[in-house]
């Protein structure tokens, strides 16, 4: 081990790599060895997803899943931040309902058997994710809940409740039940997992897939990671379209488990996560996700909330962009680590769901 304070980045393959907390490299022969991964498949019945070995998307997954996707989301536009084609944005905040997360949504609940629609569908999420099934439930005229981490409020849970879904409390402690021990397997309805799922996975790919097209050129993509799957999907996008492209997670200091997940080479979770981008702070890396996340990264990047709270404020006033917190955090990676990437760069802004007091109080500085 060599400390090292020049860089900010965990890079797999063998690199060097930099813990971005500490400030300290490695060098690793091997990124991950992971205890227990899946894929979700149906059972023998057809019912309930079952665990086997890993989850597996393909580019072919993501493009058999883009026209599910078109039925109700858009090709979002990718456009030079301020003039500055060296730094594109992906803006997912113009997708329908704010955010990128229709996408997975709606391509996995297609997949649901008759049976498991007449069950109704459940989550857990206290923003976009419980959004987009809630909208896409009543699309379809189906029973939805949407579980809610304990304390939830705002626009983004009003917004839940206007779409007709159920929406009950879930503790913290119920939170990481239902995630490293899959409690959810046990209620009534049919679950549509946030993140660790190839459907939803291969959803979200999607917009890797036009980043593609929109860039063929592009060299680096920033991604904004909560559970991983927005990464997953874009990262297996851009390696299978754009091979010499590098592809990088972003998460928020105080809910950043993915440099550790990496360089332990195990799932690892922050019981206290703490941070002002609500939407990547969950605060845990789930065994599932991790051979698919070291297959498609090429680091992870760590950015304050002063500076999601500063790329906020750039996006807004320089470029008119409305940014949530985690929808701005690929942007505020670009800010603090340009000169170690190269270029084009995309930096993806996964939503603009903000609330209106945050966003007056960011823009006044």
């Amino acid at each position: 081990m060599e400390s090292c304070f020049s860089s900010a980045i965990f890079c797999p393959g063998g690199r060097r790599l930099a813990y971005p907390i500490k400030g300290l490299c490695f060098t690793v022969k091997a990124l991950v060895a992971v205890r227990r991964t899946y894929s979700a498949r149906r059972s023998p019945a057809g019912g309930e997803d079952v665990p086997v070995e890993r989850i597996e998307v393909t580019l072919r997954d993501i493009d058999a899943a883009l026209p599910i996707v078109r039925e109700v989301g858009r090709h979002t536009p990718t456009v030079p931040f301020s003039g500055d084609e060296d730094v594109w944005l992906k803006l997912e905040n113009l997708q329908r309902l704010g955010a990128f997360k229709i996408r997975g949504v709606w391509n996995r609940i297609s997949q649901l058997t008759d049976a498991e629609r007449r069950r109704g569908v459940s989550t857990i999420s206290s923003g976009n994710h419980g959004l987009a099934v809630a909208w896409a439930a009543r699309r379809l005229g189906l029973p939805c809940t949407v579980r809610v981490p304990e304390g939830a409020v705002g626009r983004k849970v009003e917004a839940i409740h206007a779409q007709g879904a159920k929406v009950s409390p879930l503790s913290r402690s119920d939170l990481i039940d239902a995630h490293e021990r899959e409690t959810w397997r046990s209620w009534p309805s049919a679950f549509l997992h946030p993140f660790a799922h190839p459907a939803t996975i291969a959803g979200q790919g999607t917009i890797g897939r036009e980043i593609a097209e929109d860039l063929p050129e592009v060299r680096t993509v920033l991604v904004p990671v909560g559970g991983g799957g927005l990464v997953s999907g874009i990262g297996t996008a851009i390696k299978g379209l754009v091979p010499r492209a590098q592809v990088f997670g972003v998460q928020a200091e105080g809910a950043a488990p993915l440099p550790v997940s990496l360089r332990t080479r195990q799932s690892y979770r922050i019981d206290r996560p703490q941070t002002i981008a609500d939407g990547i702070g969950i605060g845990m890396i789930l065994p599932p996700m991790m051979a698919i996340l070291s297959r498609v990264l090429d680091g992870a990047f760590v950015v304050t909330d002063a500076e999601i709270r500063g790329a906020m404020r750039r996006l807004a006033l320089e470029a008119k962009i409305v940014a949530e917190p985690a929808g701005a955090a690929a942007f505020a990676a670009w800010i603090r680590y340009r000169d170690q990437l190269r270029p084009p760069i995309v930096a993806v802004v996964s939503g603009g769901n903000v609330d209106p007091n945050l966003l007056a109080e960011v823009v006044k500085g």
